[in-house]
């Protein structure tokens, strides 16, 4: 079947009506539906340009790929692309040299899709590759290149679907915290947290605010959305007991997180929260929380200093998965980079200081499941990046 008659799945199982569903190569059912490429009756062919408009399309790999980041992770200051080729339960690594080339492999233990975190995990200037598994065991592994191969140690097993992954600060403790979206209905957590000790991984799980049976899924952001400093954590959560979605706001206390409700969509999967990124697309100056809801669009939280409030809704509606904020023109302005599984699109959201404006970056067959924006060649230049059924396809803004 090719790839012009396929559709991009990555859905959410919810409720007590839902059954487990095996990821390819995977021995270990999980609650939500691994990536497949399958047929969908209403997913008309793509007979658009792979390359929108300004843009140049130039495919780096073709198989179906979820995980995607753009990182040192051999610790020699080289900034390399890692992949999740989720048909071979491998980590690609690609490099620039003049054209793109897979220049090494990470074979995993299991199976794992966008769970991906690459970088100094450990604080102490070294460089590592961090996935989760999708499978329900939930177990998380660190790869470190030993100038030759790479090689894995286990930081522990959650019982829960890892479906997301983010690092940052929100304890203000100097540490550097990795945190894994859960999914599934095992213990009642919606995140957890690994922390290095100096001697070994800590694994703590973060509790659901709820009191019904709740997981995360794939919205988790990290970042300051209040614009104190202060970094917090953001998360999706589904209430499996009434099938609503929520975001909520958590906060380091000390000795716990404080928990606040952001928003509260509706039941089931078409409003599910599918991503989050905090960031600042309209270059005023704040951060902003942004939440790509399944059947809706981009909906846009600003902080006032006393609450939250939702300031701004871009209606994109159908399958809308994705999105990043960059500077992918490198004319020094940030915009909102959105992926979508139906129709197939990737898109650029600009703020022109009253409304926002949209430019199509491509097509790529079968929907985006992830979306980047960096320096991947090494040349200054910063390029957008998507994966999904079409593999990994980098995006050049020409000059016109």
């Amino acid at each position: 079947m090719g790839l012009r008659s396929l559709f991009l799945v990555l859905a959410g199982i919810w409720g007590s009506a839902a059954e487990a569903q095996p990821g390819p190569n995977s021995q270990v059912g999980t609650s939500m539906a691994p990536a497949t490429a399958a047929g969908v009756e209403n997913a008309s062919s793509n007979e658009k340009p792979l390359g929108g408009g300004a843009w140049q399309a130039t495919t780096i790999f073709s198989n179906i790929t979820v995980g995607l980041i753009l990182a040192d992770g051999r610790g020699d200051k080289t900034t390399r692309l890692y992949a999740t080729d989720i048909t071979t339960n491998t980590v690609k690594e690609f490099s620039f040299d003049g054209s793109w080339a897979n220049t090494s492999n990470i074979s995993l233990p299991f199976y794992a899709e966008g769970a991906l975190l690459v970088g100094d995990g450990r604080a102490d200037g070294s460089a590592h590759v961090y996935v989760g598994e999708f499978s329900s065991a939930g177990n998380v592994s660190e790869f470190t290149w030993d100038g030759t191969a790479w090689s894995g140690i286990a930081m522990g097993t959650a019982g829960q679907q890892m479906v997301a992954a983010q690092w940052c600060d929100p304890r203000s403790d100097g540490l550097l915290h990795q945190y894994f979206s859960t999914g599934g209905p095992a213990a009642n957590n919606i995140s957890y947290e690994f922390t290095y000790d100096k001697t070994g991984w800590m694994m703590d799980p973060i509790a659901s605010p709820l009191t019904d049976a709740s997981w995360g899924g794939f919205g988790l952001a990290v970042g300051p959305g209040r614009n104190d400093d202060v970094h917090r954590l953001y998360q999706g959560i589904f209430d499996a007991a009434t099938e609503q979605n929520y975001i909520y706001e958590l906060s380091w206390n000390g000795s716990d997180w404080d928990a606040l409700e952001l928003a509260e969509f509706g039941s089931g999967r078409l409003s599910q929260v599918m991503w989050l990124t905090v960031g600042q697309p309209r270059n005023d100056g704040l951060y902003r929380l942004y939440a790509v809801v399944r059947g809706r669009g981009v909906h846009e939280f600003t902080y006032d200093g006393t609450a939250w409030s939702e300031t701004d809704l871009l209606p994109i509606g159908g399958e809308v998965f994705t999105s990043v904020v960059g500077q992918g023109r490198n004319d020094g302005v940030n915009r909102l980079y959105v992926g979508q599984l139906i129709p197939w699109q990737l898109f650029e959201a600009t703020y022109d200081g009253k409304r926002w404006q949209y430019e199509y970056l491509g097509f790529p067959d079968g929907g985006v499941f992830r979306v980047l924006v960096g320096d991947g060649r090494g040349d200054g230049v910063n390029r957008v990046y998507s994966s999904g059924a079409a593999g990994v396809i980098e995006f050049t803004r020409q000059s016109l």
